[in-house]
Order: structure tokens, then C-alpha cells, then sequence
């Protein structure tokens, strides 16, 4: 595992954060374990517009002029939560968090960060000892084409071998968000066909198949019902 038990949810108490009233925030997952840290946020969508520009000024300008571009105000709101987070995590461990020439999240190497959101849930995820990425998704139906152009033979073998509904839904995105991460530690995102990458799932967690394989350790969980989350993160040993 790369990290442990989630923690119960919990608030922010840190004096940067005494902002935050408690009706400005929502669940907050820590993770335990190292040398990989997770944490999941869930903004509330009535963030007062106060707190959001207190979130926004604290960013790097670069980041700000992004946000503020954005058309969708929940994408504004969960892009600048997730970055407020990147950047404390980083302060936190020594490190300095930037975008690389394709607009990846990265730090210096050998550590590294990943950044992911789906709806309300943001989820960033640090390693100090090499490449890491993150996917997390809301769990819900879709299309069988999609499923097709998504997954490769093996893993919808794996998949069909569940009728339609909840279990095979659950099914596909734990595939889907270990592949993503994989990607996003790569540094190319869905710029490669996701039917070039196989994820074996019949283990307890997700695994890479290949000739890359005994590079990568994956890990899967549910913070909340209806939510899958996968880390993806390079072996060093």
C-alpha cells in the first residue's frame, strides 16, 4: 500500500488556514502512511467569495490567471482549492511546486506531485522518492462504446464478467483511474491511447502489465461511497 488507513475526516486547524470557517468547508481525508502522502478535500459549493479570492491570492500568478479563465465556476473553485493544496503540501515537505513546459504539476526531481478533481472532491497526492500520479473519479454509469474505446481485451474480460449496474460501474473506474495515474506520472496524460496501457485488477490492487510493470505500484480506494481514487507511484527499490 502507498499509504495507510484513511484517517477520519477532519477539518483544517492550521493557523493558514483560519480563514476556512466551518461553513465555508467540507470533509477533509488524510491519509497516513509515507513516503507518499494523499489528501482529499471536499470543497462546499456555498465557499463564500471572500474565501475563494483568499484562496486565489495565495497562489502564483501564472496559476491565478489560469483560474480566472476558466468559464465554469466549480472548476475555478475545485482548480484553486487543489492547487492551495499542492502548494501547502509542498511548503510542508521542503518543496516547490511549478507546471513543466505541457502544464504537468511537478517539483524537482526526485520528488514529484500529482493533482486530480472530479465534481466536488479534489485530490493531491506527493512522493519524495520519484514519479507519482493521481485520478479520482465519481463513480457512475457509462456507455459500452466508451468502455470499448477506454479498455483494451484483457480488461474488459474483466469487466464483462459483471452484468450492467453498480459492481460493473465500480469496476470500470477502478481500471480507468489506475490508468489515468499512470499516465499522469508519465507526464502524458490522455495524449497516449488509453489502449496502450493494460491494468490487471483481479489482485487486491491494481497492477501494470508490461514490460514497465515491476516500475510502478498502484493503489485503489473509496474515501466515500461513490468516489474511486488511484495512486500511481514509481518504485524506487
Amino acid at each position: 500500500m502507498l499509504w495507510g488507513k484513511v484517517a477520519d475526516p477532519q477539518r483544517f486547524e492550521s493557523t493558514a488556514d483560519e480563514w476556512f470557517t466551518a461553513d465555508e468547508w467540507s470533509t477533509v481525508v488524510r491519509s497516513e502512511g509515507s513516503p507518499h502522502v494523499v489528501l482529499v478535500v471536499e470543497p462546499c459549493p456555498d465557499l463564500s467569495v471572500v474565501a475563494f479570492e483568499r484562496v486565489l491570492s495565495g497562489l502564483p500568478r501564472i496559476e491565478r490567471t489560469r483560474i480566472e479563465a476558466l468559464q465554469r465556476w466549480p472548476d475555478r473553485l475545485n482548480s484553486a482549492i487543489g492547487w492551495h493544496l499542492l502548494h501547502r503540501m509542498a511548503r510542508q515537505h521542503g518543496m516547490t511546486v511549478y507546471r513543466d513546459i505541457d502544464g504537468r504539476p511537478c517539483a524537482d526531481p526526485p520528488s514529484d506531485v500529482g493533482l486530480s478533481h472530479s465534481h466536488r472532491w479534489v485530490a493531491v497526492a506527493l512522493s519524495r522518492l520519484g514519479r507519482i500520479g493521481v485520478d479520482i473519479e465519481a463513480i457512475r454509469s457509462v456507455s459500452m462504446s466508451l468502455e470499448r474505446r477506454c479498455l483494451t481485451a484483457y480488461e474488459m474480460a474483466w469487466l464483462n464478467e459483471v452484468e450492467p449496474g453498480p459492481t460493473r460501474d465500480r469496476r470500470f473506474f477502478r481500471m480507468w483511474t489506475a490508468k489515468e495515474a499512470y499516465l499522469k506520472a508519465l507526464g502524458v496524460g490522455l495524449s497516449v491511447d488509453p489502449q496502450d496501457v493494460t491494468i490487471d485488477c483481479y489482485g487486491t490492487q491494481p497492477a501494470l502489465l508490461g514490460e514497465d510493470a515491476e516500475h510502478w505500484e498502484f493503489t485503489s480506494d473509496s474515501p466515500t461511497p461513490g468516489l474511486c481514487m488511484t495512486v500511481c507511484a514509481e518504485r524506487t527499490s
